[in-house]
């Protein structure tokens, strides 16, 4: 029988350190390209296959060297941003699950450092690889896609304005939809009016929630009862208002709880007149309004999870192809859509 080729034949057949060979083949950025490449193309003619067992007792032996040193994983905000007050929504959950895991995980502000090539530098020196990003909106001068990533594995927490080729951790917002206009049709409305509402420029999973509000409306309701989708601003009140007064659904759907607050500024009572449904329900700030919860603790913890496997996987830089993980949406009853009684 054929022994199995090691990475030790291959330094040998390069006249290379086995050590060398084994970043080469882990695509390390310390190695040069060609390196790498020479590496790769020596490896693959000779029939070299990774000994699974032996590259997860590696990966364990890894993981004990990293947690007994305190390795660092870095929580990127920016405080510059208009959003800058949800950046710290994951952190809690992120850091809770980041020590369990045996590493430290510190916040880093964009808006403090000159330049992003200046912080990455700071992250090179201090040995932090791993780079937590959540939704970021768009901004004035270098942001987030201008950071070198090469010597960095980054994964980003939720879908926001900028649109990112790295890992991303997110909710399933068409399902989370989908899952909000069935519960009103299961409750026996008819007359279901969708606020999807739209940014400018448009957030990555606003056409999420149009394709998905637009699919349902097909499947289940005819033309004639169908209440035109909003797809104005998410602060034109005035443009909702008269939304609501020409069509007059029976339950607004919609991503943003301060739409309850424009019906009632109308004289109608919710859910007496109106019902509300939220896709982004926070039980902290409002435990009264039915609809989707936003699971910050899942998305702080699976994002910790996928950092630490794409590191121990070394994937530097942008992926070849990026994985999109979704979170399953979660049911909030409140006490904002109750089963309709029809007089």
């Amino acid at each position: 029988m054929n022994r199995r080729v090691t990475q030790q034949d291959i330094a040998d057949q390069l006249g290379m350190d086995k050590s060398t060979v084994s970043l080469a083949l882990r695509d390390n950025p310390a190695i040069t390209p060609a390196t790498r490449k020479r590496v790769h193309a020596m490896a693959e003619k000779l029939g070299y296959r990774p000994d699974p067992a032996l590259a997860a007792l590696a990966r364990q032996r890894w993981a004990g060297h990293e947690t007994g040193s305190g390795a660092v994983l870095a929580y990127l905000i920016d405080s510059r941003m208009k959003n800058a007050s949800q950046h710290l929504d994951f952190l809690p959950a992120a850091r809770h699950r980041a020590e369990a895991r045996g590493y430290q995980l510190r916040v880093f502000d964009l808006a403090e450092h000159p330049s992003v090539k200046a912080f990455s530098r700071i992250l090179y020196h201090r040995g932090i690889r791993g780079l937590l990003v959540p939704q970021f909106a768009h901004t004035a001068g270098p942001g987030i896609l201008e950071l070198p990533v090469d010597n960095l594995t980054i994964v980003c927490l939720e879908l926001g304005w900028v649109p990112m080729p790295f890992h991303i951790v997110a909710p399933d917002d068409f399902e989370a939809t989908r899952r909000a206009w069935h519960e009103a049709i299961k409750r026996g409305y008819d007359r279901i009016g969708g606020a999807v509402l739209f940014h400018t420029p448009p957030a990555v999973n606003d056409a999420s929630r149009y394709g998905s509000a637009a699919s349902i409306q097909l499947e289940q309701f005819t033309v004639r009862q169908r209440v035109p989708l909003l797809t104005s601003g998410p602060k034109d009140r005035d443009r909702f208002v008269r939304w609501l007064e020409r069509y007059e659904p029976k339950v607004v759907i919609g991503f943003v709880s301060t739409l309850q607050d424009w019906i009632r500024s109308t004289g109608r009572r919710v859910p007496e007149d109106v019902a509300f449904v939220s896709l982004g329900v926070s039980v902290a700030k409002t435990p009264e309004v039915s609809g989707i919860l936003r699971q910050l603790d899942s998305i702080g913890t699976v994002g910790v999870d996928a950092l630490i496997a794409a590191m121990r996987e070394n994937e530097w830089g942008v992926p070849t192809l990026q994985r999109k993980l979704l979170i399953e949406p979660v049911w909030h009853e409140g006490s904002t859509l109750p089963r309709r009684i029809e007089a």
